[in-house]
C-alpha cells in the first residue's frame, strides 16, 4: 500500500514543506510589503542536500518513488534503535540504573521527551535528555514515523470498508477524525517495546 492511500494531503504538505525549506535556504531574499530590500547572505545547496530536505530523502527513495507504509515503519524501527544504542549508552555514562523499565513519551503541549512511568530517577533522565536534543530529535522521529504507520494501516482498513458501505463505515471509524496514535517506548533489559495510545487530535 502506497501512503498516498494514508493520506495524500499529509505528504503534499510534508513535501511542500521540506521543498519550499531547500528552495528558501537556496538565496532568496524575503521581502514584506512594509521592508525596503532586506540583504541577505546566500547559501547554495547541492542536489544532495536539497533531496534530504525533501520526504523522500528521508525515507530513502527517489524524488517522485512511491512511499509505502512498509519505508515508514522501517524508517520507525531504524531510528528507534539508533536511539537505544544512544539512550543506553547515555543512562550507563551517567550512573542511571537501567535494570528497572524506563518509558519515554511526549509532554503535551511542549513536545518534550519525558519518562512516563515510576521511574526513581525520571528526573535525572529528564534532565540528561533535555541536554542531548538530537538523541531526542531521534526517539521522536522514530515515534512519529511509527505512529504514522499505525495510523495507515488502520486508515487502509477504513478505504477498504468505506468502498463497502460509506455509511457504515464513517460511523464504525468515526475516532480517525477526531484522535490520533501516540507511540512511547519502554527500555528494559528485555529490549524495546513500543506502545501506541489513542489521543485526541
Amino acid at each position: 500500500m502506497s501512503i498516498a492511500a494514508v493520506g495524500s494531503p499529509l505528504v503534499a504538505a510534508a513535501n511542500q514543506v521540506y521543498q519550499t525549506t531547500a528552495r528558501a535556504g537556496a538565496g532568496s531574499v524575503e521581502r514584506s510589503e512594509s521592508d525596503e530590500a532586506v540583504a541577505a547572505d546566500t547559501v547554495t545547496l547541492s542536489s544532495e542536500a536539497e533531496k534530504t530536505l525533501q520526504l523522500s530523502g528521508l525515507f530513502g527513495t527517489e524524488p517522485g518513488e512511491v512511499i509505502t507504509l512498509a519505508d515508514i515503519r522501517s524508517y520507525g524501527a531504524e531510528q528507534l534503535q539508533e536511539f537505544g544504542k544512544g539512550f543506553r549508552a547515555l543512562m550507563r555514562g551517567n550512573g542511571i540504573d537501567t535494570s528497572e523499565p524506563i518509558t519515554l513519551g511526549h509532554e503535551p503541549g511542549t513536545g518534550r521527551v519525558i519518562v512516563i512511568n515510576n521511574h526513581p530517577e525520571a528526573d535525572q533522565i529528564e534532565a540528561l535528555l533535555a541536554e542531548n536534543p538530537a538523541l531526542c530529535n531521534t526517539y521522536t522521529g522514530a515515534t512519529s514515523a511509527l505512529a504514522l504507520a499505525r495510523h495507515g494501516e488502520e486508515h487502509a482498513k477504513f478505504a477498504e470498508a468505506y468502498a463497502q458501505n460509506p455509511q457504515a463505515a464513517v460511523v464504525r471509524y468515526a475516532y480517525l477524525f477526531n484522535t490520533r496514535w501516540e507511540a512511547s517506548v519502554t527500555f528494559s533489559q528485555d529490549g524495546d517495546q513500543v506502545q501506541y495510545d489513542r489521543v485526541p487530535r
